[in-house]
């Protein structure tokens, strides 16, 4: 038994995955322990303003960079040795994500003046974030580069360094300025972290040749990927923030946001694993994309590891989730554990199914699928959301997510299965 693991083992430790695995690790790490420090700098209203102004940035910024860095990611990753190609790829994606980036500032700086605000504070300070998008999609292009060739020891280390700067900056300048101080943070950390970026990738950068230019076919069908797979990230991430901002839409209160907030802060943080997982796998995927009985034999591994290892995390929190609350953010937020239980049985169904099986979908390039399972989902938590938030209170918003996750992951799993078993009779055929 020894003997036909080992040699499993070593091929993913020389690949990197417990690089990507472990860095993931350290990094939710320091989020928690960042995140709960944070909590106990700011006051409950100052923490529940940051998190709501956070949330308004996700909100007007949902067009992200128009899908050019998934774009590059999967365009880059099929693609051998052709440098001037590559060098065409990241060039062209680049200026798509600028194009992108300067709308997002511009949304963000007239936010005032369109975007229901519910909470004064946030009306006023969310237009300091305006060249965010900017700075984040500088950023974007380098972990794209390590990921398509394969380098995880880079990018661990990458990952690694952009959440320990960001926590030692936002706690510090916390410290200083209080609610001011976070909202600079985000500014010096871009910056930090683009010229460390730079660093990591020169080797690739300098063999790229940026001279070369895509044609007209190639533009397209980058195009046409790229903002298909922007829609599918922006409706995900609606789907995750949208929660938050119907509490404070509906409620209205900076106690609420912060109590939510808290109840989703570890299943959020808990998504590393799952994350970590695609982060390696997806190059993989990519790769073998018109290798159907490659899939299914990796789509069973993945589900099978993920139903034993994901179900054993979930319900040791769900067990001790009032000590876990009580211990990491103190009793004033106990009455998030109801909440926090719901998000955690929702999580278990994300992790296992629907993100791997999503990613999977998406590295075939059957990106209408994602498309409408994302327009329902959204549609569905939309209309569940204001019911069940008036029934429940906050803890409406979890049972919605925690419905979605459910009902994707089925739809997911039947239709892979069922696309690669007509796949692979057509092949037979043949």
């Amino acid at each position: 038994m020894l003997e036909r693991i080992k040699p499993k083992i070593n091929k993913l430790r020389k690949t990197g995955f417990f690089s990507v695995f472990l860095s993931s690790v350290f990094c939710k790490v320091l989020v928690f322990i960042g995140s709960t420090i944070i909590v106990r700098i700011l006051s409950k209203t100052d923490y529940g303003i940051y998190a709501y102004i956070l949330n308004c940035i996700s909100m007007v910024s949902l067009l992200g960079d128009f899908g050019a860095s998934t774009g590059a990611l999967q365009f880059l990753t099929e693609i051998d040795n052709d440098n001037d190609k590559k060098g065409a790829i990241i060039k062209y994606s680049l200026k798509i994500a600028c194009l992108s980036a300067v709308l997002s500032s511009f949304l963000i700086l007239l936010s005032p003046l369109y975007y229901p605000f519910t909470l004064k504070s946030g009306k006023e300070l969310t237009p300091y974030m305006f060249l965010i998008p900017f700075l984040s999609m500088l950023t974007t292009i380098f972990p794209i580069i390590l990921r398509a060739n394969l380098d995880n020891k880079k990018y661990a280390k990458l990952q690694l360094f952009s959440t320990f700067s960001n926590y030692v900056l936002l706690i510090a300048l916390s410290l200083i300025w209080g609610l001011v101080g976070a909202i600079v943070s985000h500014y010096i950390y871009y910056v930090v972290v683009l010229i460390y970026s730079f660093w990591l990738c020169k080797n690739y950068l300098k063999d790229y040749n940026f001279k070369g230019l895509l044609i007209k076919k190639e533009k397209k069908e980058f195009l046409k990927f790229s903002i298909t797979s922007q829609i599918i990230n922006s409706m995900s991430g609606l789907l995750i923030i949208i929660d938050t901002f119907l509490v404070g839409l509906l409620i209205a209160s900076e106690e609420t946001v912060a109590i939510y907030k808290v109840a989703s802060a570890i299943p959020h943080a808990l998504t590393f694993i799952s994350s970590c997982v695609v982060v390696y796998a997806l190059p993989y995927f990519i790769k073998n994309n018109n290798n159907f009985s490659w899939i299914r034999t990796n789509l069973k591994k993945l589900i099978t590891c993920g139903f034993i290892g994901y179900g054993v995390i979930c319900l040791f929190v769900i067990i001790f989730s009032k000590f876990i609350i009580n211990f990491v953010y103190g009793s004033a937020y106990l009455d998030a554990v109801p909440t926090f239980i719901v998000l955690m049985i929702g999580l278990f169904f994300s992790s296992t199914f629907k993100v791997p099986c999503s990613n999977i979908v998406h590295s075939m390039k059957k990106l209408k699928v994602n498309v409408i399972v994302n327009v329902v989902s959204i549609i569905v938590n939309i209309v569940s959301n204001i019911i069940f938030i008036k029934m429940w209170g906050f803890i409406g918003a979890a049972a919605t997510t925690t419905l979605i996750n459910i009902l994707s992951s089925v739809f997911y799993v039947c239709y892979l299965y069922r696309i690669l078993n007509i796949k692979e009779r057509e092949y037979d055929k043949k």
